[in-house]
């Protein structure tokens, strides 16, 4: 897989720096994990859960291209609308986004530019590759996994490793961690054939 990422010049010869202006690529790490979900009765108020919980998703295939992203984001952008649709809540509700972020030049620029002008200013960002390398199959569920951590917590992780940002990126994007209150928070993770996902999750006790 390495061998792979490198002849698509997407290997960097230094640890990751997602969304970074200088950036110069991915560098991969290793994980694993699994999330439980449970279907609550009908009867319950899942605003006084006690575990947070997932309150919307969205999937879609653009197939712009086998490993670039549509240089609009509509595929990315399809799947936060499905996802916020799903969850009954705009974007002005969310208090943070991990995104999917790897430092490739491309992937970065266009979701930047998405966040950039779907979110309101004092809504958080990052990517958290800088911290975790980019794992390949278990991204997904390891970003999700942070994205609850940090619901938890109320903690919104920083851009480790990013020097200066990258000018398509918003005020959203913040380079040290911030304690903070958080009700809603995102996760995204893409891959190659245009695949793009999002998944809405809110903390425990909300209401």
């Amino acid at each position: 897989m390495l061998f792979g990422f490198n002849s698509l010049g997407l290997v960097s010869p230094e640890p990751c720096r997602p969304f970074d202006r200088d950036r110069s690529g991915l560098s991969l790490g290793e994980a694993a994990g699994f999330a439980l979900l449970e279907r609550v009765s009908q009867n319950t108020n899942v605003e006084n859960a006690a575990s947070p919980y997932l309150i919307g998703y969205g999937e879609s295939s653009d197939a712009h291209h086998m490993s670039a992203p549509h240089p609009q984001g509509l595929g990315a952008e399809r799947a936060l609308d499905d996802a916020l649709a799903r969850a009954g809540i705009d974007a002005d509700q969310v208090d943070y986004v991990n995104l999917h972020g790897t430092a490739s030049r491309a992937n970065d620029e266009v979701e930047a530019a998405l966040i950039a002008r779907r979110f309101p200013a004092n809504t958080r960002a990052s990517s958290t590759k800088g911290w975790t390398g980019h794992t390949l199959g278990a991204a997904g569920i390891l970003e999700a996994v942070i994205t609850l951590l940090a619901l938890e917590n109320g903690l919104a992780p920083g851009a480790l490793n990013v020097r200066e940002f990258d000018p398509a990126c918003g005020p959203q994007f913040a380079l040290d961690n911030a304690s903070m209150p958080m009700r809603i928070a995102l996760s995204n993770s893409f891959g190659f054939g245009g695949n793009n996902c999002c998944l809405a999750f809110a903390r425990a006790g909300r209401a």
